[in-house]
């Protein structure tokens, strides 16, 4: 089996300012995001808006500007409740996890 095709977990975590603690698993198929679950000591409301972008980050390129680009069009639509956590956090996470994948 081809390494490069074995669709493999990427993990990240790391603490945002003030001290919360995000984490964030993906997985990439043919340079595009086919999961992203992202926990941690944040707050977000309401609470299933997270399902949401974990959503719509699923096919897009693995690229800092797609993932910036989505996660932004998120909080502008959405415009869920966010506590402990910036949108740019949530773009460095993603990017930390998906730079971890194989």
């Amino acid at each position: 089996m081809d390494r490069k095709k074995v669709n493999e977990m990427g993990k990240a975590e790391m603490k945002v300012p003030g001290g919360k603690l995000l984490r964030a698993c993906s997985k990439i198929q043919e340079g595009n995001i086919t999961s992203v679950l992202l926990t941690g000591d944040f707050f977000l409301h309401p609470e299933e808006s997270i399902e949401e972008m974990e959503r719509r980050l699923r096919g897009i390129p693995a690229h800092r500007d797609s993932v910036q680009n989505v996660v932004q069009q998120f909080f502008d639509t959405v415009s869920p409740r966010l506590i402990g956590a910036t949108p740019d956090s949530f773009v460095e996470i993603i990017m930390r996890s998906l730079s971890t994948t194989t």
